[in-house]
């Protein structure tokens, strides 16, 4: 048992770091589109400025073929296409098209024309590599642009009595900018993962915390189910016993206040742990749970409900997350109407709470979390760790509607 939480919990902390990867890797890939383009014009419009003296019309084919590319990559970035190979268009493409480009200019061949940006472009396709949390293609990169320019430098100036020491020196550079690169790509990659695992760490904890706490809600309204309300209930037998004898007004009142100690040791005891959710379902829960909410602030509520139950687990988190959200509406909502929706559509369960108070300004949640009130963000990360999403948007035209969906097994 405690080995196959252990197998589950790697296996989530995994999903956490790869989720985690694949968000940087994105957003890597929307500022290396960014940098693409800026290479591209910077280069274009040097070869405007300092036209080379051959082949400028081969020259200028592969420079509109290159700024095409340029688009079409910035255009797939933003749209987010998948992702499995995108980071080798660096060294297939990019590299290659600048490889080609001042190969056909002339920049190793032609001893009249010299561009002194050769070696900086490579440095730059080389950084645009490490964008990607991916160090193998950092220095596949790398390697192959110092190569490139290491040979094409040598053979192509080998007429021109080449200058060695321009050659090796711009080499050396270029490997060591093409070290640097693969450095910072590693770094980027570890930070990453100590994050994506320091997160699911604390997710971990927060889902024990509050598992701790609904075992102790549990045993309390055990407790106050099985010995308070017990004791209330048998004195009410008796102070009816005696009022069946000797009427008595204060009797009556001591009937009608132990009365009303009995409903609220109830709502007390329902409050705490739900009895009715494992006898009828999610439903039965939900409509007790708005009565309770509309008594207590005064609210119209309403529950719509499509299907009994999603399952036990699966009624207990539905439960909790709607007995957080009412809380936070009956509390600091101000609202008028309350409205629960329950669906069941196939292997998805929603739930829906959607209110018409104050609503919510942005950043209030993360400010409430920051101060330590963690009632929705624990929800949402409970929800996480079994694949589920909760959802907080404006309702129409006032207040707050949050969302939740959550798969649930085939019966």
């Amino acid at each position: 048992m405690f080995q196959t939480e252990v197998d589950m919990d790697l296996r989530d902390s995994q999903d956490a770091i790869s989720d985690l990867l694949v968000a940087h890797q994105w957003l890597a890939l929307h500022r290396q589109a960014a940098l693409r383009m800026g290479l591209m014009l910077a280069a274009s419009t040097e070869f405007l400025l300092f036209p080379p003296r051959v082949n400028q019309h081969a020259t200028g084919i592969i420079m509109t073929l290159y700024a095409c590319y340029s688009v079409v990559m910035l255009v797939y970035a933003w749209r987010q296409g998948p992702l499995p190979h995108v980071a080798w268009a660096v060294p297939m493409v990019d590299l290659p098209a600048f490889a080609l480009l001042l190969g056909v200019s002339g920049t190793y061949s032609d001893p009249n024309w010299d561009n002194p940006f050769t070696s900086d472009w490579l440095m730059l396709v080389t950084l645009l590599s490490a964008f990607q949390l991916r160090p193998a293609v950092t220095a596949v990169t790398g390697g192959a642009a110092t190569v490139f320019f290491c040979v094409a430098s040598g053979v192509g100036h080998a007429h021109a009595e080449p200058d060695l020491h321009f050659t090796f020196g711009h080499s050396l550079s270029l490997a060591m900018v093409s070290f640097a690169a693969v450095a910072l790509s590693l770094i980027q990659q570890s930070r990453v993962r100590q994050i994506a695992d320091l997160a699911h760490r604390r997710a971990v904890m927060l889902a024990a915390n509050l598992s701790i706490a609904e075992r102790e809600r549990r045993d309390m309204a055990e407790s106050l189910h099985d010995g308070p309300l017990q004791s209330v209930l048998a004195a009410r037998l008796d102070v009816d016993e005696v009022a069946e004898s000797v009427p008595h007004e204060a009797l009556e009142r001591a009937d009608e206040a132990l009365r009303d100690a009995a409903r609220q040791l109830r709502s007390a005891v329902t409050e705490l742990h739900p009895f009715v959710l494992e006898r009828g379902g999610l439903q039965q829960a939900l409509h007790e749970l708005a009565q309770r909410a509309g008594s207590r602030g005064k609210i119209a509520t309403e529950v719509v409900c499509t299907a009994r139950s999603a399952g036990y687990e699966a009624d207990q988190l539905l439960y909790n997350c709607a007995r957080e959200f009412v809380s936070n509406v009956v509390k600091h909502a101000d609202a008028e109407h309350l409205v629960i929706r329950f669906e069941l559509d196939g292997s998805e369960a929603r739930l829906t709470v959607a209110d018409d108070g104050a609503g919510l300004a942005q950043g209030v949640l993360e400010q409430r979390a920051a101060q330590g009130h963690i009632g929705i963000a624990s929800q949402k990360l409970r929800l996480h760790e079994v694949g589920g999403t909760l959802t907080v948007r404006p309702n129409t035209p006032v207040g707050t509607v949050i969302t939740v969906r959550l798969p649930v097994p085939h019966e």
